[in-house]
């Protein structure tokens, strides 16, 4: 018998208003409390235990209809500091994604680069997008001047510059440009320039305020939260050589090892992005679940249990109207 349960996909939570970058697309404290408190109203709190253990026997009977479970990427300390107190108290389970290479060796993740580049330009206003825009035209002329081949400005940016229902098109570029779109060496060089241009913060110091630690992890997990792998370096793990998509994920079960169960773990693929290669090999490894990032209600029993789909905490009530 299948059921739906509605995943919902959390990043920055935190008291926005009074944040440093209370431009950082997050949701604000005061909002997650009142998503909580509206689910708890017409929906049915599941644990992630529950699910594995629905899906290993085959049988869903025991899941509520129309259940919830809340998941959050990445690894900040937002959740730890906001969210976990908050479940906490409420009995509710967490679900946590942490990204390995963060909190393990306390290096800023490109993805975080990108996003408080952006925040930080967005509170100067567009002339500062227009400038982030001109700036990375810049940064890849200096290597074109090396001797590297990459596609014209004008292509990548007619490319990669397609608005979604999140972001407007010069936001999408330079988010799509930095995160896979150039090759990897040169994109990180490029993402440190502009960080450094637009945030000024040394990162490993920054990092070490953005993300949680392993003890603060180990805390949750004894408390009832749960853990799943979220890739070691935050890659699109589709794009990558089946080699270094091996390896990424290896890495991140390793560290991870304390607070999951390696035997039965739930993969979170960063940006949403997997294939049949990637699904295999989680399996391979022992995967029992895996979330995407597909914006609707998961049918148990029905969709693909090694990529259900998940909505945007955006989606949900009283900031959306789908959840």
């Amino acid at each position: 018998m299948e059921k739906t349960v509605h995943f919902i996909m959390y990043h920055y939570v935190r008291d926005l208003k009074n944040s440093e970058y209370p431009t950082i697309k997050g949701l604000d404290k005061e909002l997650f409390e009142k998503q909580l408190a509206y689910l708890l109203e017409h929906y049915t709190p599941v644990r992630m235990d529950e699910i594995l253990a629905a899906y290993q026997k085959n049988d869903f009977s025991d899941i509520p209809e129309n259940g919830f479970v809340l998941t959050f990427d990445d690894g900040y300390i937002d959740h730890y500091e906001v969210v976990y107190p908050i479940l906490k108290k409420v009995g509710v389970q967490g679900v946590f994604f942490p990204s390995t290479m963060a909190w393990k060796e306390n290096k800023l993740l490109t993805v975080n680069r990108i996003h408080f580049i952006l925040a930080a330009v967005e509170l100067k206003g567009s002339l500062a997008m227009k400038q982030l825009v001109a700036d990375c035209f810049e940064e890849m002329d200096f290597y074109r001047n090396q001797g590297v081949t990459l596609l014209s400005n004008e292509e990548l940016y007619q490319n990669l510059a397609v608005a979604n229902r999140w972001d407007p098109g010069e936001v999408i570029f330079v988010k799509r440009l930095l995160q896979n779109a150039l090759p990897e060496e040169i994109r990180t060089e490029i993402a440190k320039h502009l960080f450094q241009k637009y945030v000024g913060c040394e990162e490993s110091t920054f990092a070490e305020k953005l993300y949680m630690n392993f003890s603060q992890m180990k805390e949750m997990k004894e408390n009832g939260m749960f853990f799943g792998i979220h890739g070691y370096d935050h890659y699109w793990l589709a794009k990558l050589p089946k080699e270094q998509m091996e390896k990424d994920i290896d890495m991140a079960l390793e560290a991870m090892d304390e607070i999951i169960d390696k035997e039965c773990f739930v993969m979170n693929y960063p940006y949403g992005n997997y294939s049949e290669e990637v699904i295999s090999y989680v399996k391979q490894k022992g995967c029992g679940l895996g979330v995407s990032v597909e914006a609707r209600g998961a049918q148990l029993g029905v969709d693909n249990r090694f990529a259900l789909p998940r909505w945007d905490c955006n989606d949900v009530y009283p900031k959306g109207e789908k959840v």
